[in-house]
């Protein structure tokens, strides 16, 4: 970050935080309680730590670094990270063709668990598969790998479909209030298509999300170059959590914090990383970090009996159809032609 940046960021919040001296006490400053926020999240360091390095008692940086976090998403995220419009949309739409070769995509959907340390009179309700306690950051991406929305708090215990049901931005999708584009064909002639988010097997089938044919069933070659230009445009959402753990390394161990601060903090950082990302690009906006790879990695959970699932499986076939016929890219045979022939080879060996 730099310091036009870093400047930047406290003038937006800084009457937020501003305390004012007493009698007993002179306050700490607003540039102060910034770089403290900053430092703890980007160091990882324990409250303890911190409280060492800056003289300053545990309890009043447990009384900064929330409202320091709080300011920055409440200033940040009418900024960085607002509801798209249809034409933003569309904008967002487009660099997925560009840069990951994947029409009508306007996001890509993951979750995220961040763990924590076991909260008070919480029983299982944190607690997750992997025997660590945890809260789930649900995101939807851009082909950049920003944060287009987020939905931050759901208890560790559930699983990705039951999390994303139970989100806002499944309600808001549900009852069309995304402001989402008219469809649109996938090419000059096509049948018009809606305009869709990609998501791994743990999400549900939907006219509006679109995932992987499950690969515990049989696929043949078509719908493994369906998977393949799936899971490459779906990628920026897993580069996304990369880019924000990296960033900001206090995500490296788990937060000794309350639930309510560790929503605060999750959601700083990702308007932290929106803001700090799209400087980047500004600077640079033809081009893409990642390079690319293959992931196959999916876990199937059971669909939706719904039409809604019915409208979704009819949208997958015709994007199927469409990256092996008009759409089609000249690389995406040698990817998967490589797929079987491992499989291929495991198969023989076994």
């Amino acid at each position: 970050m730099t310091r036009d940046e870093f400047e930047y960021l406290h003038s937006l919040i800084e009457d937020d935080i501003k305390k004012e001296n007493t009698n007993y006490r002179e306050a700490i400053g607003t540039r102060e309680r910034l770089v403290i926020t900053l430092r703890y999240r980007i160091t990882g360091n324990s409250y303890t730590a911190l409280s060492k390095s800056y003289r300053i008692g545990r309890s009043t940086l447990s009384e900064i670094i929330p409202v320091v976090c709080e300011s920055l998403w409440i200033k940040l995220q009418p900024k960085v990270m607002k509801l798209p419009t249809e034409p933003e949309w569309k904008v967002i739409a487009k660099d997925f063709y560009d840069l990951w070769n994947f029409n009508n995509c306007l996001g890509a959907i993951d979750g995220k668990h961040v763990v924590i340390f076991s909260p008070r009179k919480s029983g299982s309700q944190y607690f997750k598969y992997k025997k660590t306690f945890s809260i789930v950051l649900l995101a939807i991406a851009d082909a950049h790998g920003r944060f287009i929305m987020i939905d931050v708090g759901s208890m560790g215990r559930y699983s990705d479909s039951g999390i994303f049901t139970d989100s806002n931005f499944y309600n808001v999708l549900q009852n069309n209030g995304l402001r989402l584009p008219a469809d649109e064909p996938l090419y000059e002639g096509g049948l018009p298509q809606p305009y869709v988010f990609i998501g791994d097997c743990a999400f549900p089938l939907m006219t509006h999300l679109l995932k992987p044919y499950p690969d515990h069933e049989r696929l043949d070659k078509d719908q493994l170059i369906f998977n393949y230009r799936l899971s490459r445009a779906r990628r920026m959402v897993e580069s996304a959590f990369g880019m924000l753990v990296h960033k900001w390394r206090i995500f490296f161990r788990p937060l000794d914090v309350k639930i309510s601060t560790a929503k605060k903090i999750v959601k700083a950082a990702c308007v932290l990383h929106n803001y700090v990302l799209q400087n980047e690009i500004e600077k640079t906006p033809s081009q893409s970090v990642f390079s690319d790879n293959m992931s196959r990695n999916y876990s199937e959970v059971s669909e939706q009996n719904s039409a809604d699932f019915e409208d979704g499986f009819f949208v997958r076939e015709y994007f199927m159809e469409y990256f092996n016929s008009v759409g089609t890219v000249s690389w995406q045979n040698n990817r998967v032609q490589n797929v079987l022939d491992s499989d291929r080879i495991t198969h023989n060996l076994h």
